[in-house]
């Protein structure tokens, strides 16, 4: 059969959905054919010059010339491409990855498609496990799947191939002739027996990334899948409780066959870079760290990145990866108030932790990002310079900040509805600027404003970075008018650039030497 995967992304975040390759790996091996329809790269309405830009124009990174590597948005009718690729294909099924900022275009997308072709659809992806009586009500939808799809989707596609009844398997619902029937979810499967993602179906542009001011052609991998943690602000916890009692959620594969995978990508597509994308990367077992650094060692040899939570890192296990040819570490600092981080994300660890986190790096002279963010419940102004203060003592490379959004499936939207700063009966995630974390919050807080909220946003790096004699100027700043302007544009500009000269370029050109050196003498 014919399957298209259709990829929503309305803001030009550049990052491949690799839900959407494991589940095209598994149908391919089962003889079908599949397509994807890719809006990253196309203009959609009201959407934003793209998630790269968002973090220049907030002087969180400084990237090269983007559009030399055609990493634009193409001005044409996204819906009449959507149609055209329809025509083209001619697929069996529509499958659509639905997430919170692209659900509203999602949808929309369908609803064109429906109105002009007579195809089965079927949704998936986190909103659609979090809020499934809803996503399947759309008349757009005839069909959901919750939870992990590769073994569902694999079935689904025979039944349907085969004309046998599709009404009864499991993690499927199924909207036919005015019922619905609903199935319970699989026990969660054994990772080992995943199959590595399809890349091929991908615009390549999305591996062109860009890291320490310099491009790579990098891939991003995921060695593990699910979480330790139930952080109120994260969707992991409500999937930890919908797969209670169907097995272990956070599992982590045979290291032996995620380096197979890095050493088949490497080959397959020149890449030059794996930028590892776990939400926690298993430094706490040391007995896997030590066979996964001794194989890359041996059979992979690029450098990577790896996230970091800092209460699992210790300079042992850190040091061994960092030696295996990790040349950048991710590592949720969140917010400099323990209170904050304790009470309103649920992130259990201590400044000094962070900061002893970020020392480690220091000390073997890597690259060090911290994610932060801001605009959450009952945080002020003292609390967001309480993340600035962190952030100057632990002394990451680059900070990487967003605003918090109450995406569905998080505990802490319940509270934002609860407390009205947030209403869900209104188009949040669909309006100009509204679905990206980067552009703006979308709460409204009773101890700060969401104009100082973007002020604070825009400054974040002046007052991280620069030296605290310019932190009155900088505030003068946040004020509105022309000398306010002037202030930004043409004294503390000029100074940002001046003090984070040496930062802004990395060449990891050298650390790969040392990798390379080492494995030789090795």
């Amino acid at each position: 059969m014919k399957i298209l995967f259709v990829y929503p992304n309305k803001e030009m975040v550049p990052r491949i959905p690799t839900g959407i390759g494991y589940l095209s790996a598994h149908l391919k091996k089962a003889g079908h054919h599949v397509e994807l329809f890719d809006t990253t790269f196309m203009k959609c309405g009201d959407s934003l010059s793209g998630d790269d830009n968002l973090r220049a124009a907030s002087l969180q990174v400084v990237n090269p010339d983007l559009s030399k590597y055609k990493i634009i948005e193409e001005d044409v009718n996204v819906f009449e491409e959507f149609d055209k690729k329809i025509m083209e294909f001619k697929p069996d099924i529509v499958g659509i990855s639905l997430t919170d900022p692209n659900y509203e275009f999602g949808l929309k997308l369908l609803e064109y498609m429906k109105e002009r072709h007579e195809i089965k659809t079927i949704a998936g992806g986190c909103v659609t496990t979090f809020i499934s009586d809803e996503v399947l009500s759309n008349s757009c939808i005839d069909m959901i799947c919750i939870g992990e799809g590769e073994e569902a989707f694999v079935e689904l596609i025979e039944a349907l191939e085969n004309k046998k009844d599709h009404k009864k398997i499991k993690n499927l619902w199924v909207k036919e002739n005015g019922e619905i029937y609903k199935n319970p979810l699989r026990p969660l499967q054994d990772i080992n027996e995943i199959l590595p993602p399809d890349l091929s179906i991908f615009d390549e542009r999305h591996f062109i990334r860009p890291l320490g001011g310099n491009m790579f052609k990098m891939s991003t991998p995921m060695w593990t899948r699910g979480c330790l943690f139930n952080c109120k602000y994260c969707g992991n916890s409500s999937f930890i409780n919908i797969y209670s009692g169907l097995g272990r959620f956070y599992r982590i594969k045979d290291p032996k066959l995620i380096i197979k995978q890095l050493v088949d990508e490497k080959k397959k597509y020149n890449f030059e870079f794996f930028f590892f994308h776990d939400d926690i990367f298993p430094l706490h077992v040391p007995e896997i760290i030590d066979e996964f650094c001794k194989l890359y060692k041996e059979q992979v040899g690029l450098p990577f990145s790896i996230n970091l939570q800092p209460s699992l890192v210790t300079e042992e296990s850190l040091a061994k990866v960092i030696d295996a040819g990790c040349v950048n570490v991710c590592i949720g600092l969140e917010s400099g108030s323990p209170e904050i981080r304790r009470n309103i994300l649920g992130r259990h660890y201590d400044n000094e932790q962070i900061v002893k986190v970020f020392n480690i790096a220091h000390k073997y002279k890597i690259r060090c990002s911290s994610f932060n963010m801001i605009g959450l419940p009952s945080e002020t102004r003292e609390d967001i310079f309480k993340t600035i203060e962190l952030n100057r003592q632990a002394n990451p490379t680059s900070a990487t900040l967003t605003f918090f959004h109450p995406y569905r499936g998080c505990e802490l939207r319940n509270l934002c509805i609860k407390e009205k700063y947030f209403d869900p009966t209104k188009n949040n995630q669909d309006k100009k600027e509204g679905g990206v974390y980067r552009s703006n919050s979308n709460l409204n807080l009773p101890q700060i404003s969401n104009k100082e909220l973007q002020t604070l946003f825009q400054n974040f790096q002046l007052y991280f970075k620069l030296p605290k004699e310019f932190w009155p100027l900088i505030e003068l700043s946040e004020k509105e008018g022309d000398f306010s302007k002037y202030l930004r544009e043409e004294i503390l500009k000029p100074a940002f650039k001046y003090v984070t000269r040496n930062e802004s370029i990395w060449d990891f050109s050298k650390m790969i030497q040392r990798i390379n050196s080492r494995q030789n003498l090795d």
